[in-house]
């Protein structure tokens, strides 16, 4: 994929993992959508990693259910169907809003910093417009979240849904008018967890992830 950015930094990190972070991002992003093909030969030559090294990435993507074998195809990005969507988003639900109440129990003043932060964040990048740089700062307050609610267990659980919803962030966050509101609600959120307010801070998150999945639901519908 010729659009694919090298930013391969071999003493920095193990390899796999920035062949990871990069073929996740992409994913993300839109530059492979769902249904794509990934052909070996190609991303070898596109990363410069051998090909042992790009297969133990393929296959970590496959665990977190982002790509999937295709008999005939070989791999591919996954395309959710619309019950795929209404269980990621319910399970969603039901253990994010819970993380965001831990999170105002158990989170130190850094970690309300950094989440200050992102919320500054997302709202300069909605107003700057950019999809990628929104959906950037937008996982950076979700990330913040649920490293600070004191739960490895439910984090984990948490990233692995995160990281396939990535799949779908770019169909809820296109609809027109979503984009307002999904700041709005986010706003509203962190001002109740700033007021430690629990009982409405599980409220509005309840509503904010009910309104994504049916934005989500309606534009997969529509074949959007």
């Amino acid at each position: 994929m010729s659009n694919l950015p090298i930013n391969i930094v071999r003493v920095a990190a193990p390899l796999r993992q920035q062949v990871i972070d990069l073929l996740r991002a992409a994913i993300a992003d839109g530059r492979y959508s769902p249904g794509d093909r990934l052909v070996e030969r190609e991303l070898c030559e596109t990363l410069q990693v051998s090909r042992p090294i790009l297969r133990e990435a393929l296959r970590q993507l496959e665990a977190e259910g982002l790509v999937h074998n295709v008999p005939q195809r070989g791999l591919e990005v996954v395309t959710l169907t619309a019950e795929d969507v209404r269980q990621i988003y319910q399970v969603r639900g039901a253990l994010e809003s819970l993380a965001a109440a831990e999170f105002i129990a158990q989170a130190s003043p850094e970690q309300w910093a950094v989440l200050a932060d992102a919320m500054a964040a997302f709202e300069a990048a909605a107003a700057e417009g950019v999809p990628s740089r929104i959906r950037t700062a937008k996982t950076m307050f979700y990330d913040t979240l649920i490293a600070g609610c004191g739960n490895p267990t439910m984090a984990q659980i948490l990233k692995a849904l995160h990281n396939r919803i990535q799949l779908l962030r770019g169909v809820s966050l296109a609809e027109p008018g979503r984009l307002p509101n999904t700041i709005r609600e986010i706003r509203e959120i962190f001002e109740a967890m700033t007021t430690r307010d629990t009982v409405r801070t599980r409220q509005l998150y309840d509503e904010h992830i009910a309104s994504a999945a049916r934005v989500t639901m309606q534009a997969l519908a529509a074949g959007r």
